[in-house]
């Protein structure tokens, strides 16, 4: 399965910390030990769109406070560099896919009804 890995770069300051702490589980000194180790701060399934959001929401966050990252894409056979235009136009295309999914499977109960 594919997945989405996200590796922050910057300096941690505590403001820093905080904006990670609100979208990860992970407690502040798991935060700098990520960090300093070159941990991903969060692994998302390309297919799980909630969880997709969730790192939306952290990419944007840590854009707003112009810190440095890395997202890569990566399964068992590879890994490699995401650019973020890539990351978000995959977003809104997931995010489409699934709309689109949920109109057709109303389709399908509405003829199975008649």
């Amino acid at each position: 399965m594919t997945k989405i890995t996200i590796i922050l770069q910057s300096e941690s300051t505590s403001n820093l910390l905080m904006t990670i702490k609100k979208h990860t589980a992970l407690g502040l000194s798991e935060i700098k030990n990520h960090i300093s180790n070159n941990i991903p701060l969060m692994e998302v399934e390309y297919v799980d769109n909630d969880e997709m959001e969730k790192m939306k929401g952290l990419v944007e966050d840590l854009i707003k406070n112009k810190a440095s990252f890395k997202l890569y894409e990566q399964d068992e056979d590879y890994k490699e560099e995401l650019p973020l235009e890539h990351f978000m136009n995959s977003f809104e295309l997931s995010r489409q896919i699934a709309k689109d999914r949920e109109r057709l499977d109303d389709i399908l109960v509405e003829e199975d009804d008649e």
